[in-house]
């Protein structure tokens, strides 16, 4: 990709999420639940795909993709207005799996974090009580041979 469609991508990305937050008024779309997270835009510059992430229910996911499409050509006119460019791209949004794939992988990260720290735990625990075992075994035999 080049710099330039980089730049232009990033352009159209904050935006669309300026758009979405102040200009949208479809009760569809939550600007709370909706973030862009990234553009890709044709090297025409003709097209472009914007992913998006909500959160919330798929059934709410779902519902807030197709208000975008709806509403894509109300979006695409009110960001024409804002972005000095030859052509306008034709929007597309997509629903952005690779955010909801990323928590999970966090969240399976954290468990396994949380398991490891409590077998440490259990084995600090198991050491100690060997450790003071060992030491009141020491104890009994000098307490017998002081009374003997």
């Amino acid at each position: 990709m080049t710099r330039r469609l980089e730049r232009i991508n990033n352009l159209i990305r904050n935006t669309i999420g300026e758009l979405l937050l102040s200009k949208m008024s479809d009760p569809r779309i939550d600007p709370a639940l909706v973030s862009v997270t990234h553009v890709q835009t044709a090297d025409d510059l003709l097209s472009a795909k914007v992913f998006v992430s909500v959160l919330g229910e798929e059934k709410k996911q779902k519902l807030t993709l197709e208000a975008l499409r709806h509403a894509s050509g109300h979006i695409q006119e009110l960001m024409m207005r804002q972005i000095q460019l030859r052509s306008t791209p034709i929007l597309r949004f997509e629903l952005d799996t690779k955010f909801k794939e990323t928590l999970k992988t966090l969240e399976i990260l954290q468990k396994v974090s949380e398991e490891i720290r409590m077998k440490e735990q259990a084995q600090a625990a198991t050491g100690e009580q060997a450790s003071q075992d060992a030491q009141g075994g020491d104890e009994v035999e000098n307490d017998e041979k002081e009374t003997a």
